[in-house]
């Protein structure tokens, strides 16, 4: 059965590089300029979903759509329900792209553009493969139903829409990790830190806080002596970073390496950088003392927070925004944190290394105050049969994974992240 499946895939192949190519060049961000009553998260995401349901039903599948923000692909009987829970939303491009990051293009043997890997790619080749079992005439026992969101990188509003009115899956998977076997996941926990507002001091930085920023930018006096980790940027080039309508001035920028916020280790943070730098010039602003104080720590240990489970790894520490202007002042850290330990406990800390006008809060996070860690047994039935098939397929060892990043594995009992990146590749 497994070898003719593989000729089976191979076949489809081709329809699932165009498939995956088509889905890429829709930019499915979260567009607030586009959001309404029918269009949940804006018309990038409904284009997203409207595209793969046609997708879906071309190959066979029921499809149900869930308010525009979710829907499934569906097929197979029975009373239990296997989840297959992929998303088709996808965070900013960013910069540092040799091509257009939603061009789809097919070279070298990659599929190119955002989303390729997170979480398009997978969730259109969980769809196909399920196709190649249909062509040989599998009957599965179950309903296998592939749970589609437009929502994943911001609110998890997709989820939560679904599930008003869906059952639940009995098991499952998600294809928006890595394989063998995702076994653990950190909890997540964003906090904005604030200070009084600004007349003096504009700066900028970010996009969404999940995300390590590689560029931030400020509008300092114009007889400050900038130091070697900052360049002169025009007011421009300040503009079109933060779309603010700016003065004239003197603006600097502090460049940084963009990685996933739940890997703060692999980036290099460009606020943290800026803000220190400010500090040494002799800007008098209390988040450029606090964040001078801390550095470019990827796990909070000036703070004491730097917490670590044996299976779940170590907590990590990301500043994802700043907004330093005459209506506000704060930087949003993004945090993910193990197995064992509750964020009351981070935040209090946090509040111990404070200096005089910073404050510190919770924010919510997909509509809740946190995201709790996920573990899961190693003796569990789900993860011994994810490693049988996955010993049996690749004939490696299926090792257990934990990771920062936040899955669909969280939203349902039973799910982890199986796949989609194999241990190696980029």
């Amino acid at each position: 059965m497994l070898e003719k499946l593989r000729v089976e895939i191979d076949k489809l192949m081709p329809e699932l590089v165009q498939s995956i190519s088509e889905l890429i060049k829709i930019p499915s961000v979260e567009d607030e300029t586009t959001m309404s009553d029918t269009k949940p998260q804006g018309e990038g995401c409904y284009q997203a979903l409207k595209k793969t349901e046609q997708i879906a039903k071309n190959l066979g599948f029921t499809f149900k759509n869930v308010g525009n923000v979710a829907g499934h692909a569906q097929w197979g009987e029975g009373e239990e329900i296997v989840g297959i829970l992929g998303h088709v939303d996808v965070v900013p491009a960013g910069t540092g792209w040799e091509d257009d990051p939603f061009s789809g293009k097919v070279e070298g043997g990659y599929i190119w553009g955002r989303g390729a890997i997170d979480d398009k790619g997978p969730t259109l080749s969980c769809l196909y493969a399920q196709k190649a079992l249909m062509n040989l005439g599998f009957q599965p026992k179950r309903r296998i139903r592939t749970i589609v969101g437009t929502a994943e990188e911001t609110n998890w509003k997709c989820m939560k829409t679904y599930f008003q009115s869906e059952d639940k899956p009995t098991f499952g998977f998600t294809p928006d990790g890595k394989f063998p076997i995702i076994q653990s996941e950190k909890g997540i926990l964003h906090l904005e830190i604030t200070a009084p507002k600004s007349e003096i001091l504009w700066a900028y930085s970010g996009e969404r806080t999940n995300v390590v920023p590689n560029s931030a930018f400020a509008r300092v006096p114009d007889n400050l002596s900038i130091g070697s980790l900052l360049q002169p940027v025009t007011e421009k080039e300040a503009m079109e970073a933060s779309k603010c309508k700016l003065p004239e001035g003197k603006y600097v920028m502090a460049k940084g390496v963009e990685a996933h916020g739940s890997t703060p280790h692999l980036g290099h943070n460009a606020i943290v950088d800026l803000l220190m730098e400010l500090e040494k010039a002799g800007i008098d602003h209390p988040l450029c003392q606090f964040f001078a104080k801390i550095g470019q720590t990827p796990d909070g240990a000036p703070l004491g927070i730097n917490y670590h489970h044996e299976v779940a790894g170590t907590l990590s520490w990301n500043p994802g925004l700043l907004r330093i202007n005459e209506n506000e002042s704060k930087v949003v850290v993004d945090i993910r944190y193990p197995y064992g330990v509750e964020p009351e406990e981070i935040v209090n800390q946090v509040k111990k290394h404070l200096p005089e006008g910073l404050e510190v809060k919770m924010l919510g996070v997909g509509g809740d105050t946190t995201k709790a860690p996920l573990l899961i047994s190693a003796d569990h039935p789900l993860i011994v049969n994810l490693q049988k098939a996955y010993k049996e397929v690749t004939k490696e060892e299926p090792t257990l994974l934990a990771i920062g990043g936040g899955t669909y594995a969280k939203a349902i009992p039973n799910t982890v992240a199986f796949g989609a990146e194999f241990p190696g590749e980029p």
